[in-house]
């Protein structure tokens, strides 16, 4: 009587292949992720050198700013004395102040104006698709997690 060899049931192949394909899907997303880290410090560089310029430009945008108010309050002072006298009459205060109180009242506008804008949430969902590449990924690593068990 001859002993045949021990055959390995044919669920172990097929449990190696999930093995081998789980393996190489993990180095898929760590190369993947290893992809984005790159990216994101050249982003991070990016983002420094611009924010440098920006506060650079914010600088030098508020002084010419300042001084483009000091040229408007001059320049309303001289062009509307006599509607300014008109309301001083009315409001206790004298022209430089009634010009001061145009431009504070224009910017209290301006800014309530903004700050609704920027209170409202986007229109679109903002990685819409990154979110979704997330959650095919995750659905397709627990497929795999239950058919390698």
């Amino acid at each position: 009587m001859q002993h045949s060899a021990p055959q390995a049931p044919q669920g172990d192949g097929l449990k190696e292949a999930i093995s081998s394909l789980k393996n190489s899907s993990l180095g898929y997303l760590q190369s993947k992720s290893e992809l984005a880290a790159i990216e994101a410090k050249e982003a991070a560089e990016h983002a420094k050198k611009k924010i440098s310029l920006g506060a650079v430009t914010a600088f030098f945008a508020i002084f010419t700013y300042a001084l483009f108010l000091i040229l408007a309050h001059s320049v309303l002072l001289k062009f509307t004395a006599p509607y300014l006298e008109k309301i001083g009459k009315v409001i206790p205060l004298d022209n430089h102040q009634i010009i001061l109180l145009m431009f504070f009242l224009f910017h209290l506008l301006l800014l309530f104006i903004y700050l609704c804008k920027l209170g409202k949430k986007p229109q679109v969902e903002l990685f819409a698709l990154t979110k979704s590449e997330i959650q095919k990924d995750k659905q397709w690593l627990k497929e795999m997690n239950n058919n390698a068990k």
